[in-house]
C-alpha cells in the first residue's frame, strides 16, 4: 500500500510539472538589415456608437488602457453601422433599421446610450487618438438619394472642421459587397464621395475596404480592380477574422489554430505581400494596406486566454507585414471572450486578457522591422529596433505545450558586446508577467525560457 502511495505521488507530480523540451531553439536577428518602420496605427480599435453609452466612457480603465496600448486610431460609427446611420439624425441602432427607408417606424433611443459625433471626437482629442470617420454610401444608393447622401457627407466634414477639428482618415462605406456594390460600382462610389470631402479638405485620406476572400468569389481580384479604378483611394483595408468561413480559409477551434505555423498558414502574408506588389505594377506603390477590422470569430474551445493568445498571433503577422492602419473588432461587442471590454447590463465590470496583449505589442510602433529566423515552427515572431536608442525588441510566440530555452544569436554588430535581456510575457490565465532583466557577458549564450502557450516580448540592449 505505501509503494502503491508513492507511485501515485510521483505520477501526481510529474504531471503537475511542466514540460520542458531539451532542445534549444536558436532565433537569429539581423540587427543591420533594417526592412520598413512599422506604422504607429496598428493598435487601433472600434467605436460602435449605439452601443457606447455615456457613462461607459467615463471609466478611467478604458482611457488608461488605450494609452498604454498606444490606441492609435478609432473607426467611428463602428463598422456594418456607418451603412445605417446618419451623423446628425442620430437613433442609437446600429444594424438594418435606417431612417430615410419609407417605411421607418422605430423610437430613436435616448442619446446618452450612444455616442455621437461631438463626443467621439471630443473624446479622441482628449487621448490625442486620430479619429477615423465613416461615410455612408449605402443609404443613398438603396433609396435613390445620392445627392442627400453627398449632402449629408459634405455637412459632416464642414462640421468637423467648423468645430475646430482636423480629422484626416475618412472611409467609405463597409464591406459594400453585402451591401449590393459591385466592385465597379463601388469604386465609383468611392471618388464620388470623396471629391466631396475633399472640395472641403483636400488633405484627407480617404479608405475603401474588400476582402482577401473567399477565393470562389474572387473578392482579392475585386480589390485590386477597385485600387486601379479608384482616383482617390489612398489606402485600401481588408477585413479578416480567423475563425469565421467568409474570409480567408481557416479553422475554426482552437485544436486547428494550434497547427497553424504561422497564422492562416503563411497565407494573409502572402496577399498582403501580394498586394504591394500589384500596387507597383499599376504604377500605385504608395497605396497603403490597412486590416481595420480584424479579429477572431467564434473559436470553439477557447477560452478567454486563449482568444488572448490567437490575438497576439494575429498581431504578429499585422506587425511583420506592411500593414498602414489596424484596428481591432472590437471593443465592446460581439464575442465575450475575445472582446476588449468586460461588461454585464452596459456597465464596466473589467478588461478581459486580450487587453493584455495589446499592451505588450504597443512599444513595438514606430520602430524599424528586422529580419529573425527561428529553427523550430512553433517559436517565432518578429523583431524591431528603436531608430534612435538601437535597443531591440524581439517578440516570439511559443505556439506548443512545451517551455522552450531560447538562444539568441546577432550578427557582428553585437557580437563581443555585453548585452542585457528583460523579458515580458503574456501567459495563463491572460495576465502580464515580468521578470528581472538578465546581464550576458560577451561570450556567453544569450538564452532566455519561454513558457508553454506564452507570448513573450524580450527587450534587448547592450
Amino acid at each position: 500500500m505505501l509503494k502503491l502511495s508513492k507511485l501515485l505521488l510521483i505520477t501526481l507530480v510529474s504531471i503537475s510539472l511542466p514540460v520542458h523540451c531539451k532542445e534549444p531553439v536558436f532565433v537569429n536577428i539581423n540587427t543591420e538589415a533594417e526592412r520598413w518602420q512599422t506604422s504607429k496605427y496598428l493598435t487601433g480599435s472600434h467605436f460602435v456608437y449605439a452601443v457606447e453609452s455615456d457613462s461607459m466612457y467615463k471609466e478611467q480603465d478604458i482611457s488608461d488602457w488605450m494609452q498604454e496600448s498606444k490606441v492609435g486610431t478609432i473607426r467611428w460609427p463602428g463598422g456594418t453601422a456607418v451603412q445605417y446611420y446618419h451623423w446628425d439624425d442620430l437613433n442609437g441602432i446600429p444594424f438594418k433599421i435606417d431612417s430615410w427607408d419609407p417605411e421607418y417606424k422605430s423610437v430613436a433611443k435616448s442619446p446618452d446610450n450612444f455616442m455621437d459625433v461631438d463626443e467621439y471626437l471630443a473624446y479622441t482629442k482628449k487621448l490625442n487618438i486620430e479619429p477615423m470617420i465613416g461615410i455612408n454610401i449605402r443609404s443613398g444608393k438603396k433609396y435613390g438619394r445620392d445627392q442627400d447622401g453627398l449632402d449629408e457627407a459634405k455637412r459632416l466634414i464642414e462640421h468637423v472642421k467648423s468645430n475646430g477639428y482636423k480629422v484626416k482618415f475618412w472611409y467609405i462605406g463597409n464591406e459594400g459587397y453585402a451591401k449590393g456594390f459591385s466592385a465597379k460600382k463601388y469604386a465609383e462610389y468611392v471618388d464620388m464621395y470623396a471629391a466631396v470631402l475633399k472640395s472641403v479638405d483636400p488633405d484627407v485620406t480617404i479608405i475603401g475596404d474588400w476582402k482577401f476572400g473567399p477565393i470562389k468569389k474572387q473578392r482579392y481580384k475585386e480589390s485590386i480592380n477597385i485600387a486601379t479604378q479608384s482616383e482617390h483611394l489612398d489606402v485600401l483595408e481588408f477585413h479578416e477574422k480567423w475563425g469565421n468561413g467568409w474570409g480567408l480559409e481557416s479553422g475554426t477551434t482552437l485544436s486547428q489554430w494550434k497547427e497553424e505555423f504561422p497564422l492562416y498558414n503563411g497565407r494573409l502574408a502572402n496577399y498582403i505581400n501580394d498586394f504591394h506588389e500589384n500596387m507597383k505594377l499599376i504604377n500605385k506603390p504608395e497605396m497603403k494596406l490597412g486590416l481595420n477590422e480584424w479579429g477572431l470569430g467564434n473559436i470553439k474551445g477557447a477560452s478567454k486566454f486563449d482568444n488572448g493568445l490567437i490575438t497576439a498571433d494575429f498581431l504578429i503577422e499585422i506587425f511583420r507585414n506592411k500593414v498602414f492602419q489596424a484596428c481591432y473588432w472590437n471593443l465592446n461587442m460581439g464575442s465575450s471572450n475575445s472582446k476588449i471590454l468586460d461588461t454585464k447590463k452596459g456597465q464596466l465590470v473589467g478588461l478581459n486578457p486580450v487587453a493584455n496583449v495589446f499592451k505588450l505589442f504597443s512599444s513595438a510602433m514606430e520602430k524599424k522591422l528586422l529580419f529573425i529566423e527561428s529553427s523550430k515552427k512553433q517559436v517565432y515572431g518578429f523583431s524591431v529596433k528603436d531608430p534612435i536608442k538601437s535597443d531591440i525588441q524581439l517578440y516570439l510566440i511559443n505556439k506548443s505545450n512545451e517551455a522552450v530555452d531560447v538562444v539568441i544569436g546577432f550578427d557582428d554588430s553585437l557580437k563581443g558586446k555585453k548585452i542585457s535581456i528583460s523579458k515580458e510575457s503574456y501567459v495563463a490565465p491572460g495576465v502580464l508577467q515580468k521578470d528581472n532583466k538578465i546581464s550576458y557577458s560577451p561570450k556567453q549564450d544569450k538564452k532566455v525560457s519561454l513558457a508553454a502557450w506564452s507570448m513573450n516580448k524580450l527587450m534587448i540592449s547592450e
